[in-house]
């Protein structure tokens, strides 16, 4: 049997997961409507290559958020309907993945604003 305590523990931190993904799939958004800002009107072809590289950035970003919430709302699903099977090992996967991307979404917008502030 399957402690109870521990199931909720992991379905809270994959619906927290999801949450921030939210969050983090919005700020994605505002960070690409600020490209857009700062790109109007620019015609050097350098910093156009630069605008188009964070423009892919974020676009490829926004796919690994939307894969990674339906793992992570798979899981979930799984995890409600069949409790006494071992979900830790997938748990722990997701949360890597998870942190992986989020620590990487953090520096994308590091760099972007880096780039922005140097124009």
């Amino acid at each position: 049997m399957v402690n109870v305590e521990k199931l909720e523990t992991l379905l809270s931190e994959g619906k927290i997961w999801l949450e921030k993904l939210k969050i983090n799939k919005e700020n994605i958004h505002h960070l690409r409507n600020e490209l857009y800002s700062v790109a109007a009107g620019k015609t050097d072809i350098e910093y156009l290559k630069q605008v188009e590289h964070f423009h892919n950035l974020f676009h490829i970003h926004q796919i690994n958020i939307h894969d990674l919430k339906h793992q992570i709302k798979s899981h979930i699903t799984d995890a409600e309907r069949h409790p006494n099977f071992g979900h830790k090992i997938p748990h722990r996967n997701l949360e890597s993945q998870y942190n992986f991307l989020i620590q990487d979404i953090e520096q994308l917008s590091i760099n972007f604003h880096v780039f922005v502030k140097s124009q």
